[in-house]
C-alpha cells in the first residue's frame, strides 16, 4: 500500500514538473517574440524618421557629415524617452537606416547599391558612437 502511494506521488510530481517546464518554455518563447516584434517596430520608426531628416538635410544643401550629425541628434531627442530605444540593437538599426537612406537619397551623396549601404552603415555607426 505504501509503495502504491509512493508511486502515485512520484507520478503526480513528474506530471507537475513536466507541466511547469512546458509552460515556462512556451512563456519564454512568447516573450522573446513580443520583444523582437517591439524591437522591430521601434527600429522601423527610428529608421524612417532618421531617413526623412537626413534626406531633407541633404536636399537643403548640408554636407553628408552635417546632415548625419543633425539627424542623429534630432532622433536621439525624439526617441530618448522611450525605453525600447535604449535597448535597441545598433547594428540592426544602422543596417535599416543605411538601406533606407541609400534607397531614398543615395544618389545625391554618391552612394548606391550594397557597397553604398555598407559604407553608410559604417559611417553612421562611427558618428553614432561620438554622441
Amino acid at each position: 500500500m505504501k509503495e502504491k502511494y509512493r508511486s502515485l506521488l512520484f507520478k503526480a510530481f513528474a506530471l507537475i514538473f513536466i507541466f511547469f517546464t512546458s509552460a515556462t518554455t512556451i512563456f519564454n518563447k512568447a516573450m522573446a517574440l513580443t520583444i523582437e516584434k517591439e524591437s522591430s517596430s521601434i527600429i522601423k520608426k527610428v529608421s524612417k524618421d532618421y531617413t526623412k531628416k537626413f534626406c531633407n538635410s541633404i536636399a537643403f544643401g548640408l554636407s553628408k557629415d552635417s546632415a548625419m550629425n543633425f539627424s542623429i541628434k534630432e532622433n536621439k531627442k525624439v526617441f530618448e524617452k522611450r525605453k525600447e530605444f535604449k535597448n535597441i540593437n545598433k547594428e540592426i538599426l544602422a543596417e535599416e537606416i543605411a538601406i533606407s537612406v541609400i534607397e531614398n537619397c543615395g544618389y545625391p551623396i554618391n552612394l548606391i547599391g550594397e557597397k553604398g549601404i555598407q559604407e553608410f552603415k559604417s559611417f553612421y555607426l562611427l558618428k553614432d558612437n561620438e554622441f
